[in-house]
């Protein structure tokens, strides 16, 4: 992209700019951080010296490399999880001391995404940067899409898909453009809740998917709110989110839930339920009513930067099913924030939007696995989507 290239991009994202040390979180922390070839090259070529003996200390080549452009070296993050090269007032030493044009690829492009579909170049923000959470809820109006030309010296190009391609002749993916313009419009339908929208969204993916709505026995057992503390409880698990994950703020926010509903305990569903459901009822729920642009964002976004709806296979249905999970996943969060504090803020959005994208990102299997497991219980139906909602 060295000459300018015609690249569509989403309304929100006018004016994006990094906040530097300002920010609340860092992309430089709690992260792998890699080095593009090109890169590495240049401070192996390096004449400062200062520099230079610091980047050898702290950079070495990876021992698997994917792309020459993304991942051809490592820094090695230190035990508190910190960049090396971030300094105290959280702005990158690198850049300080040699210039913007020494980052990585990575470096320089986070948090924005670029993918190439059918040979045309998309852009959007990653939501695992509060920035862009910030600039994605800043306007209540339906996100548009527009052609620009655009420059950008680095960028990595997260996905490339050519539905017209032969190899997808026989495959669904062939009609990716369409349903994921079909999909946007659907959740972008304001004359109805924006849990109406995701029923009205299921409704015409299982039409073109042609899957028999009830080829599975309905889900028999607890009240919703008692299957999804059940169910969520699973997916802590599975992420390990208290030992495992480098995020002090998404441990916080899952102690909070495991107080508030009780999920430290052996059997506690049936008495955490109620108050579950007092929070979803009282606080989250109107919360979301007076702004339903909040969650029209949040997946209008997601459906358009993760080729949707084969972001996880090329079966139609599973991609929906990941969407509502992670959908109801951040507001299952939400209700522990509403339990403990009886009300939500924009504040609270923004840091569980934020702090849910970093983590779903940087676990390379969860969402694999998660939906491995939910096809293992025969949940990839309506009726499990309804429980979700």
């Amino acid at each position: 992209m060295k000459k300018p290239t015609k690249i569509l991009m989403p309304s929100y994202v006018e004016g994006f700019k990094c906040i530097g040390g300002e920010c609340e979180d860092s992309c430089c922390i709690g992260w792998d951080i890699d080095i593009d070839k090109r890169t590495f090259r240049k401070y192996s070529r390096t004449k400062d010296s200062m520099m230079k003996q610091k980047l050898t200390k702290h950079i070495s080549k990876s021992s698997e490399c994917y792309n020459d452009d993304v991942d051809y070296g490592r820094i090695a993050i230190n035990d508190s999880r910190w960049c090396p090269f971030l300094e105290e007032d959280k702005l990158c030493e690198i850049q300080r001391n040699m210039g913007e044009e020494y980052l990585s690829n990575v470096c320089y492009s986070f948090p924005r995404i670029y993918n190439v579909l059918n040979g045309s170049y998309e852009y959007s923000l990653s939501m695992a940067c509060p920035e862009a959470v910030r600039k994605l809820l800043s306007n209540e109006d339906p996100i548009s899409f527009r052609e620009e030309d655009m420059v950008e010296i680095k960028h990595i190009v997260h996905s490339t898909l050519d539905t017209n391609h032969k190899f997808w002749r026989k495959s669904p993916v062939k009609n990716l453009p369409e349903l994921r313009s079909l999909s946007i419009e659907a959740i972008q339908d304001r004359s109805c809740s924006i849990n109406r929208r995701i029923l009205n969204l299921a409704a015409m993916l299982e039409k073109k998917s042609q899957r028999e709505t009830n080829r599975h026995e309905p889900i028999n057992g607890p009240d919703k709110y008692t299957f999804r503390l059940e169910f969520f409880s699973y997916v802590i698990e599975t992420l390990g989110v208290i030992d495992d994950i480098d995020s002090p703020a998404f441990a916080g926010f899952t102690s909070v839930l495991m107080s508030e509903f009780e999920l430290i305990k052996d059997n506690p569903h049936k008495s955490a339920a109620s108050l579950y459901k007092d929070a979803v009822e009282t606080v989250v729920s109107p919360f979301i009513e007076e702004r339903p642009y909040i969650f029209e964002h949040f997946l209008v976004n997601s459906i358009y930067q993760d080729n949707f709806p084969f972001s996880e296979s090329q079966e139609i249905f599973d991609g929906f099913v990941i969407l509502v999970v992670r959908y109801a996943f951040v507001q299952f969060y939400l209700a522990g924030i509403a339990s403990k504090n009886k009300e939500l803020t924009m504040s609270n959005i923004i840091e569980i939007f934020q702090v849910h994208a970093k983590i779903i990102n940087h676990h390379k299997t969860f969402t694999a696995n998660l939906l491995q497991e939910i096809k293992r219980k025969e949940y990839d139906n309506m009726e499990f989507i309804r429980l979700m909602l």
